[in-house]
């Protein structure tokens, strides 16, 4: 290993940092334990060297090295060998950078590295793709056309000075790209920038970092070396551009964003002053600016955050969603936000803060886990390679080293109202934007009106102090320590002879299971807990209403808290599901005991007193923003619609409309009496995992057991989960017209075939068998020869033990009924010939693969609780699945598997969800209902 790469004392993989011959730096980690390997190249170029002339020609380079090489010149030859070996691969380009990366079985990974890096040495940019793949990347611009936050940050941009390369349209379209001698400026952009001095790559694999060392050297030393230097940008994109910008939104939201542009701050990477200062304003704990705004009505969620722009400037930005008082009244909010950073010049730098936030992050190091993506990890390593130096590379983002008030105190000064642009975003503007006021931005249409900030804002902000709360008793102040920062790191010696999670104690309350980890030995634990409730949400719209809005008005009155256990470096996540609330928790052991127990005393006294937490004025905010999450619902994406419409359409109840649900109108008086009934009668399973001991484990349940035994019964009539029964040769379709969102050009289109419901796991392997054989021809045939759209792909599903198989596809160009033909000839074709022509000796090399990939062993503690905890949700408890992968795969014959295919598409249980543009549509809808004449399996997965 190089001894000046710091890494984490609880990470066990070698790490090596070479230069090649041609300046190509590279980071080498070996894990003998991965089963997946994958490398990660970064070059410093991405939209800000788009030349002006052809805006979008980084992203459109980024395509085309996709499309063959020299050495491997067959289009889909890389993507198939990927795929093929059960791997995944991508790329994205932002700002100054574009990152190349994929996963891999180990047995192909020198493979796979060899057509990689053919991207980089000699790549075709063969003329007969430069059609297909602009209009690949003007798909993928229509993608983004009706999203609030993709047209927002077009406008950002155009507020920039025009001579800024800042001022660039970074995805590109048709409109840049569409030009006679583009292929020829191809390759002048690719010569320019792709050059080895300017890369970074990061390879993983299960070989030893000098075998590795030396593939990477033969592979990559062939990357041309042109003696290009970094591309610098140096310029102030905003320098005078201080505005406020009123905006156009689609979907029923107000929100307010205030950017203040500031010098670049990465060389302070030690002192971390960005984000001490994003961390102080965006704080939601006790005494925040949030927790204050959110108490008075005027927001409902603010986010503070900050981004670098170019090399010589960053932004740090306040996101603020506010509620209708709100909007009437940002101004007074601007106020607000001015007063909190007065507080914080009065009060000066805390070093209490920083070491606060020192300590979490270096006890997070310290007790640093593997990650469970290797592409995660590569992918965050490559960029660090290009931010940090060299001996950082792994631990730069957790250094917290030096006390920097000077820093601090210097980025407070840019945060003033000469400094700030300012974004108010409506849909209620959509009444003025015919005015001659109002402009339209170039490429995704938004109409906005620009205009000098008031000096009615000015004065605000210059008596911000003068403000005062008219709602709520909180202040706005330095938040007080966090009292759940780990103090014990103690590991529990005591060797626990069971693998798998056992059940520890159980009553007509709970059941309760525990797993001390032997695996992972470190000072973290996790729980779970799942509460089967009073289940009339389950059956009855108007309750499911006010079981959203149960789930809204908990969570926020719980924030302070939770934010406060975030910051301690504990993980949540709270779902309510179909007949269900779930919540987890992972991160130190210490922190969760404490936190449980608060979480349970919380969950008892809300229930207990509701009256005491839901103040008027809050609960008519919460009413309004589950309003607008009703209607926000018909303004997402078709591909967004499609899957949650699937997910309505297959649960006999548990799930409805939100058609249904819009039309609800609730009291407070109604959400009281709901809240008051809905713990009465409760059931729940609870699972402890980790450094948590089987006592401390049954004190905490006997510990909740009793604490709901005097406020509750046990809940003995669980709803039952049933799932649509198709028959043979039925088809079941559902149609839903976009007509809420005009902006949206996509249609959408999921077909999905229905199998057999079977308790039986091995079934499962089967439709991941089907989707590692037909998916790389599906994607291939229907996105990139056919080029249907930009989002081509198949899924299966799993659902109480009843599979389905999904063909889902994205068009800007096509119908859903075209596109229903055009799967129906691709499947015909499929089982005719790629299926028939599949010998036995390949479909054991796609059944090896799948076991390498599947068998991956569980890489860190949270991943490990979450695979249990998922298996006690569904009440399926198989938790030795990875060690009988290998019995139930050898059970799938070559002949099994045929069969299996040919009739699941024979039998044609189908279901079809179309997402339909008006501009796609040419005939008659007929299937806009929710299916209700049909039979429903049994839950054979229901909570006994």
């Amino acid at each position: 290993m190089d001894q000046e790469l710091i890494i984490s004392p609880n990470d066990k993989r070698q790490y090596s940092l070479i230069t090649l011959p041609n300046q190509l730096e590279c980071l080498i980690i070996s894990d003998p334990n991965t089963k997946i390997s994958g490398a990660c190249l970064e070059i410093c170029v991405g939209w800000l060297d788009d030349p002006k002339e052809y805006q979008g020609i980084a992203h459109f380079c980024e395509h085309m090295l996709f499309m063959g090489s020299e050495k491997y010149p067959t289009q889909n030859d890389y993507t198939s060998f990927i795929q093929l070996h059960s791997g995944s691969y991508n790329a994205s380009t932002w700002l100054q950078r574009t990152k190349y990366h994929f996963s891999i079985e180990n047995d192909a990974f020198v493979g796979g590295l060899d057509r990689f890096a053919q991207f980089f040495i000699c790549p075709l940019f063969d003329s007969s793709c430069i059609e297909r793949e602009m209009n690949a990347v003007e798909s993928e611009f229509n993608l983004s056309l009706a999203d609030d936050q993709s047209r927002l940050w077009e406008i950002f941009v155009q507020q920039s000075d025009p001579q800024s390369t800042f001022n660039r349209f970074g995805c590109g379209n048709l409109l840049t790209l569409n030009k006679p001698e583009i292929r020829d400026q191809l390759l002048l952009f690719y010569d320019k920038y792709y050059c080895s001095s300017l890369m970074k790559l990061v390879v993983y694999t299960d070989k030893s970092t000098q075998e590795l060392g030396q593939i990477v050297h033969d592979i990559f030393s062939l990357v041309p070396n042109k003696g290009r230097k970094r591309p610098l940008h140096l310029d102030n994109p905003f320098k005078g551009q201080f505005s406020k910008v009123d905006v156009v939104g689609i979907k029923q939201e107000d929100y307010l964003f205030l950017n203040f542009v500031i010098p670049n701050y990465e060389n302070k990477y030690l002192g971390q002053p960005e984000s001490y200062i994003t961390h102080v304003l965006g704080h939601e704990g006790q005494n925040s600016l949030a927790s204050f705004l959110k108490d008075e009505g005027l927001v409902t969620e603010l986010i503070v955050g900050s981004q670098r722009l170019n090399d010589q400037v960053s932004e740090i930005y306040f996101e603020i969603t506010l509620t209708e008082e709100g909007f009437d009244n940002y101004e007074k909010v601007i106020g607000f936000v001015f007063q909190q950073i007065d507080k914080i010049k009065e009060k000066g730098v805390q070093k209490e803060i920083f070491d606060e936030i020192a300590q979490i992050k270096h006890l997070e190091f310290k007790f640093k886990e593997n990650s469970s993506s290797v592409l995660e990890y590569i992918e965050k390593l490559s960029e660090n390679m290009h931010k940090y130096p060299k001996n950082h590379i792994i631990y730069g983002d957790y250094a917290y080293e030096q006390f920097d008030p000077q820093s601090v105190n210097e980025i407070l000064g840019y945060l003033n109202p000469n400094n700030m642009i300012i974004f108010l975003r409506s849909p209620s503007f959509a009444e003025d934007k015919n005015d001659e006021d109002f402009m339209q931005e170039t490429y995704c249409k938004t109409k906005y009106s620009k205009q000098q900030i008031s000096n009615e804002i000015f004065q605000i902000i210059k008596n911000c102090n003068n403000l005062k709360a008219e709602k709520t008793h909180k202040i706005i102040d330095i938040f007080p320590p966090n009292i759940y920062i780990p103090q014990n790191f103690d590991v529990i010696q005591d060797k626990d002879e069971n693998q798998y999670p056992i059940k520890i104690f159980e009553n007509d309350y709970i059941r309760c299971f525990h797993l001390k980890d032997n695996q992972f030995p470190i000072c973290k634990g996790s729980f779970g807990i799942q509460l089967f409730p009073n289940q009339d949400f389950v059956i009855d719209e108007n309750e499911r209403v006010l079981f959203d809005l149960w789930s809204n008005i908990f969570y926020s009155q719980f924030e302070e808290t939770l934010y406060n256990a975030e910051c301690a470096g504990l993980s949540y996540n709270l779902d309510s599901a179909y007949n269900f609330v779930s919540f987890k928790v992972h991160g130190f052991n210490d922190s969760i005991l404490r936190f449980y127990k608060d979480f349970i005393q919380y969950l008892l006294d809300f229930h207990k007193q509701p009256k005491k937490y839901v103040k008027k004025h809050i609960f008519q905010v919460q009413i309004d923003d589950l309003q607008d999450r009703y209607e926000n619902y018909f303004m997402k994406s078709p591909y967004d619609l499609n899957a949650s419409y699937w997910k309505c359409l297959i649960y006999k109840s548990g799930k409805f409309m939100k058609e249904q649900l819009r039309e609800v109108e609730i009291k407070m008086n109604d959400f009281i009496q709901f809240t008051e009934k809905l713990f009465k009668t409760i059931r729940m399973q609870i699972y402890f995992h980790g450094n948590i001991s089987k006592d401390t484990a049954l004190n905490l349940c006997q510990l909740t057991h009793q604490i709901f035994s005097e406020f509750s019964e046990p809940n003995k009539s669980i709803q039952p989960l049933q799932i649509i029964k198709i028959q043979k040769n039925q088809t079941f379709i559902f149609e839903k017209l976009i007509t809420e969102n005009p902006e949206e050009p996509n249609s959408g289109l999921r077909i999905s075939y229905q199998g057999d419901q079977s308790l039986d796991p091995t079934l499962n392997l089967y439709f991941d068998l089907l989707n590692s054989i037909i998916s790389d021809p599906f994607e291939n045939q229907l996105r990139t020869n056919e080029q249907l759209g930009y989002v081509v792909y198949t899924t299966k599903s799993n659902r109480r033990g009843i599979h389905f198989f999904n063909f889902i596809i994205i068009s800007e160009t096509k119908s859903t009924k075209q596109i229903v033909n055009r799967i129906d000839t691709f499947l015909q074709s499929f089982l005719t010939q790629e299926l028939t022509q599949l010998k036995e000796d390949q479909f054991e090399k796609v059944k090896l693969s799948y076991y390498k990939d599947q068998s991956q062993d569980y890489q860190n503690l949270n991943e490990k609780f979450k695979d249990f905890w998922n298996e006690i949700l569904i009440n399926q408890n198989d938790f030795d699945k990875k060690q009988k992968l290998k019995e139930r795969i050898d059970s799938i014959t070559h002949e099994k598997f045929l069969n299996f295919a040919h009739n699941l598409f024979k039998d044609s249980k189908r279901l079809e969800i179309h997402i339909i543009n008006q501009k796609h549509l040419d005939w008659e809808l007929e299937h806009q209902e929710k299916i209700t004449e049909c039979e429903w399996h049994n839950d054979l997965f229901q909570l006994n």
